[in-house]
């Protein structure tokens, strides 16, 4: 044996018992996605992959006299309590620094409802929200950077929702928060601000708040800037992520930077509004389709942004404005931690063909990824910002698609690292050609098959499910297996895996 080929060897074999000495990782019954590294252990022939959505119909058009039709994304929210008997959503968006919102039962077809709570130019047929004795809810930097559904058991009816306004001055930027029942109609916490800080740019822009069903607080992303170094007089600031937490709503922890990946503080690229979100079939993974902005990259000449018509006129060129920087949506996870993982630089909603999406913050996510149908979810994108056809367009992902495990034609083998679950029935969400295939075999820590769960035991699985229950010879109970440290192998022909969860149904 050359000495070569006794080195190779020997980092197999070292690699192998690195893979094979990992602690177990305990997911009960979570449903886990593959969107960040956490439970791969060994690719073999297969790899991660990042899927884009598909774009649908138009849900919002800025058309009312009262809408600016730039900048104007903030959340998608779903209230699971009924109107009419149907849940509904709730979009908000900026309409010249007032926040306007627009309704709907589906998530498909939307209505801006006239609220008569703004008085605007004499008239109150809007659908601008405020405050309970109809005064406008602005902040000192515009619109409220934030708003969402406090899901937190117990929490008032007539607290439900809760937003902020900032307050900008000496001594750094505060925080006030407000209270609704309906969404529409706010009224102050206090007159104290809940939060104080001096955070470099801290709260300029829409911040993500939530009740962390698994943390049991409420936590809050939000946006600061590091000063770049050396100076660059084009993108002097880079744009980033902090995190702050509370118990009760009203007392912060100080601000944490988050890290990004193996770069650390300062990503390559700016993170304008980091919409980082609970996802809704797997709470315990944030999952943050963060708007990026290549702030000094420009895709359009000024003749093209002129024949745009740009629609923000009081600023000395808004030609240049215009077309000054463009920007997409990227996806980032994590585990209730300071720490983003990043699977994928890519984006995950490219600006597209054309020349309208490719102008200044086009291209953002609204906050929130919501359930449409039971195959699908989606998410609201702002589209031709800074123009006259300014609009949020609903995308479509595939339950659980934002990324997946995928394998070609030649096939490869996916082996988890070691797992103790709870359950009865392990579950996959999958998809094949119509020449592709999936087994699924349970081994030991050790990667030892298991009798009776090897990949000889399971029947070839091909179709396109999002919910399928493994058989094996023996059928698809797994119980004796719960409570002991098991491997997942799952050998895939053209096919990806998108998650899967050990339940205690069949």
């Amino acid at each position: 044996m050359t000495l070569k080929i006794r080195l190779v060897l020997l980092a197999i074999l070292s690699a192998m018992s690195t893979i094979y000495a990992a602690d177990p990782i305990d997911i009960g019954s979570r449903r886990e996605l593959f969107v960040d590294s956490l439970l791969v252990g060994r690719l073999n022939g297969v790899r991660h992959r990042l899927h884009h959505p598909r774009p649908a119909e138009i849900a919002v058009t800025l058309d009312q006299p009262w809408e600016k039709r730039f900048y104007n994304g903030v959340s998608v929210i779903h209230d699971n309590h009924t109107v009419n008997d149907k849940p509904r959503f709730l979009l908000y968006y900026s309409a010249a620094n007032r926040l306007a919102v627009a309704v709907s039962h589906d998530g498909v077809q939307w209505k801006k409802p006239l609220l008569d709570i703004v008085e605007l130019d004499g008239n109150r047929k809007n659908n601008l929200i405020g405050s309970v004795d109809g005064r406008l809810m602005t902040s000192d930097l515009g619109p409220m950077p934030e708003i969402f559904l406090d899901r937190r058991p117990g929490v008032r009816p007539s607290e439900r929702f809760k937003a902020f306004t900032l307050i900008e001055g000496r001594g750094g930027t505060r925080v006030i928060a407000w209270l609704s029942g309906d969404g529409f109609r706010f009224r102050k916490l206090r007159d104290k601000p809940i939060i104080h800080t001096t955070l470099f740019g801290a709260f300029d822009g829409f911040e993500s708040l939530f009740w962390s069903e698994v943390e049991q607080q409420y936590v809050m992303y939000l946006r600061y800037a590091i000063k770049v170094s050396p100076p660059n007089p084009r993108d002097p600031n880079r744009r980033v992520v902090a995190r702050m937490s509370s118990r009760n709503f009203l007392d912060w922890t100080k601000p944490r930077p988050m890290t990004f990946g193996s770069v650390g503080l300062l990503p390559p690229d700016h993170h304008y509004n980091n919409q980082t979100t609970p996802y809704f079939r797997a709470p315990h993974i944030y999952v943050a389709l963060s708007n990026r902005l290549a702030q000094t990259r420009q895709a359009l000449s000024r003749a093209e942004a002129a024949g745009l018509k740009p629609t923000r006129t009081e600023i000395d060129d808004p030609v240049g404005w215009l077309i000054g920087d463009c920007a997409d949506t990227v996806m980032m996870t994590t585990r209730a931690s300071t720490h983003y993982e990043r699977l994928f630089m890519e984006g995950i909603v490219r600006p597209g063909p054309g020349v309208r999406n490719w102008t200044t913050r086009s291209n953002y996510t609204l906050r929130g990824l919501h359930p449409t149908s039971p195959s699908e979810m989606s998410v609201w994108v702002t589209r031709h910002n800074g123009q006259a056809s300014c609009h949020v367009r609903r995308f479509i992902f595939r339950t659980d698609g934002l990324a997946s495990i995928q394998a070609p034609y030649a096939g490869g083998d996916l082996i988890t690292r070691p797992l103790v679950f709870r359950g009865r029935t392990l579950h996959i969400n999958y998809g094949t050609s119509a020449v592709g295939g999936m087994r699924v075999e349970i081994q030991d820590a050790q990667g030892k098959p298991i009798n009776g769960f090897s990949l000889a035991d399971c029947p070839e699985m091909i179709g396109d499910r999002i919910d399928q229950a493994v058989t094996w010879k023996s059928g698809t109970d797994v119980s004796r297996l719960a409570g002991k440290p098991v491997r997942l192998r799952f050998r895939m022909k053209d096919a990806d895996l998108y998650s899967f969860q050990f339940a205690e149904t069949r």
